[in-house]
């Protein structure tokens, strides 16, 4: 479709382009060949009249033309998604539509999994895909590549609706057979035995615990450090060591794993889930249908 002589299409391919600064990046978030979007990106430099992205070491720069466009385009397409290719209306037993979330493998194995099979059940012609948390999670919400959310409330986009799914707290987990472990974990064993943490994607983005030990000045020796909460189990069994999870999701291993849960020694805030959508899609009926299943999972899981 073309509008003003610009094939529209064209304005997708930018902004995914302004996001990577990268060919080969764009073309595999856009599912097309490196040689179609260095196409795309000829065309948009004739309309335009200018470079766009130019090289700098491995990467591209945005032009100032470019920076001028980057935010004009993306509420463009954040316009389109919200009013006119989504539907006003959303009816779960005709619906096709594919919903993307951001949720760590913590609120997916304590309560998203259960959300998706009973909204899958309803809603059969539906699909969902579950993306990891990391610090372009934000941009991800912002440019209207993610539909929700899901993540502790003190890591929430600013400006965006939200709302609270569930309440949980701290705990300590331990092989059950930690000879260190017999009489509970006080602050001193805590800080004698060998730690396995938690980050998130090739920046190292850490759990929220990681970063409230910091700001405490709690000092620890770290053994193991893995990307996904699911693998902090298996880092303990048949170990000394301990580590730092979500009460639930601790219980939630306890049932099938040989680990023991303790209380943490130190007081620590509570850990609030939340589920956030952009602002924009606040009249989206499929975002609140969804939204309402995961709420109603994450409280029937308490």
């Amino acid at each position: 479709m073309r509008f003003d002589r610009l094939d529209l299409n064209l304005l997708v391919a930018f902004d995914v382009l302004g996001h990577e600064q990268n060919v080969s990046a764009a073309a595999r978030t856009l599912n097309l060949s490196q040689s179609a979007v260095s196409g795309a990106l000829n065309r948009l430099r004739e309309y335009f009249g200018d470079e766009l992205l130019v090289p700098s070491g491995r990467r591209m720069i945005l032009t100032p033309k470019a920076q001028q466009l980057v935010e004009p385009v993306r509420q463009a397409l954040l316009m389109i998604r919200a009013n006119i290719t989504t539907p006003a209306n959303f009816d779960p037993v005709s619906a096709d539509r594919r919903f993307v979330l951001v949720a760590s493998d913590y609120a997916y194995n304590v309560f998203l999994a259960d959300a998706l099979k009973v909204a899958g059940r309803e809603a059969p012609g539906t699909s969902f895909e579950i993306m990891p948390p990391d610090v372009s999670a934000f941009e991800r919400l912002e440019s209207g590549e993610v539909d929700l959310l899901l993540t502790i409330e003190s890591y929430l986009a600013r400006g965006h609706p939200q709302e609270l799914l569930c309440v949980d707290e701290h705990a300590v987990v331990a092989w059950d057979q930690n000879p260190h472990c017999k009489n509970g974990i006080d602050k001193a064993v805590f800080e004698k035995l060998g730690h396995a943490i938690t980050f998130f994607g090739p920046e190292r983005f850490p759990a929220l615990s990681e970063s409230l030990f910091e700001e405490m000045g709690i000092v620890r020796k770290i053994d193991v450090r893995v990307s996904t909460f699911a693998a902090i189990p298996q880092s303990v069994i048949g170990t000394e060591r301990i580590a730092t999870m979500h009460r639930r999701h601790a219980e939630y291993f306890a049932r099938i794993l040989p680990i023991r849960i303790f209380d943490m020694p130190y007081k620590l805030p509570q850990v609030r889930e939340c589920v956030q959508w952009h602002r924009i899609r606040q009249a989206d009926e499929g975002l609140k249908w969804l939204a309402d299943h995961i709420k109603t999972a994450s409280q029937v899981s308490l």
